[in-house]
């Protein structure tokens, strides 16, 4: 595909708290998965099974990964270095916005993953990023446990218990506790985040994205249905870059 390849440099020669796959099982058996994509449990011993039929959680291309482009990196508070990828800032990507699941595997297909807001410095950095290119809105990993397995106590009501960041299997404190995450108070209805506003016309908002001052609240998280094309901030996935170098030993990543 022409968004996955022009994400590379140029060179001489697009899950609930949990792990999101388990790549101890073989590619060939991930890819015979056609009708679902099932993702073990490793945390909270669930599993994320997603009916997508035709689509499906891509896998890592190790040419891809040693070639992915990294505009920037980031040392949180907890001393872990982040590289990432913005798609707004390299040419070929300028102008491309893709639904939620196509952002994740345009990441994924080079070793990285969309964002995991994990750490209020993290947020803060690429809240930054995203106001200083004058984006107006873009996709991270956040997702809410709305599907096969997520019917657990725990989980309950999913939107407020049930948000997550796919990228990383990290839990997402509850909507409610405003202090375990950057919500906005107000969305197209008035009301603070999460408001699930599409559910009416049958669409769950069950994805995260950050929008820029679009309703006047400044640089902020909102639900949003998935479906909506955004553009997308990637994060290095120490667990494809694993996989990866596993399999490549060679390979410089």
């Amino acid at each position: 595909m022409r968004e996955l390849r022009s994400f590379e440099q140029q060179s001489p020669n697009g899950r609930p708290p949990f792990n999101v796959e388990e790549f101890s099982s073989k590619a060939s058996i991930i890819r015979k998965m056609s009708r679902h994509t099932c993702l073990a449990a490793a945390a909270l011993l669930v599993v994320f099974c997603v009916a997508e039929a035709q689509r499906r959680l891509a896998l890592p291309d190790p040419r891809s990964c040693a070639n992915r482009v990294r505009h920037s990196t980031y040392r949180d508070g907890r001393g872990v270095l982040h590289s990432y990828f913005f798609s707004w800032e390299h040419a070929p990507t300028r102008n491309l916005e893709v639904d939620w699941l196509d952002a994740r595997n345009i990441c994924r297909r080079h070793c990285m993953d969309a964002v995991s807001l994990e750490t209020p410095q993290e947020n803060e950095f690429i809240k930054q990023r995203i106001a200083a290119g004058n984006v107006r809105y873009i996709w991270t990993s956040g997702r809410k446990c709305n599907f096969a397995g997520c019917d657990r106590t725990d989980l309950q009501p999913p939107n407020v218990n049930g948000w997550f960041w796919s990228g990383s299997g990290a839990k997402i404190g509850p909507t409610t506790q405003r202090n375990t995450g950057d919500w906005s108070y107000t969305g197209g209805y008035g009301q603070q985040q999460p408001d699930n506003r599409e559910a009416a016309q049958g669409n769950d908002e069950s994805c995260l994205a950050i929008l820029n001052n679009f309703y006047n609240d400044g640089v902020k998280w909102h639900d949003v249905a998935c479906h909506h094309v955004k553009p997308f901030v990637c994060e290095d996935s120490e667990e494809l870059l694993n996989f990866v170098k596993s399999r490549n030993p060679g390979l410089r990543l």
